[in-house]
C-alpha cells in the first residue's frame, strides 16, 4: 500500500473515532446532567471523549499492528 494512502486512511480513522467519540459522550453527560439533576458542562464533556476516544482508538490498531505477523 502507497505510503501516502496509509496516512489518509489513518486519518480518516481518527477523525471518524473523534466524532463518534464525541456524540456518545455527550449522550452521556446529558443522561447523567439529568439523573443527577445538574448541569452539564458539555465542552469540557466534549473534549475529554474526543481525547480518550482517540486514545483508545489509536491503543486498538498500535495492539493489532503488531499482533499482525503477515506485516512483520
Amino acid at each position: 500500500m502507497d505510503k501516502e494512502m496509509f496516512r489518509v486512511k489513518l486519518l480518516e480513522a481518527n477523525i471518524g473515532a473523534g466524532v463518534i467519540a464525541l456524540i456518545l459522550g455527550e449522550i452521556l453527560a446529558y443522561i447523567d446532567s439529568q439523573l443527577e439533576t445538574m448541569t452539564p458542562d458539555y465542552l469540557l464533556t466534549g473534549i475529554l471523549a474526543v481525547v480518550f476516544g482517540l486514545v483508545a482508538a489509536n491503543c486498538v490498531y498500535l495492539i493489532t499492528r503488531k499482533a499482525d505477523p503477515s506485516k512483520s
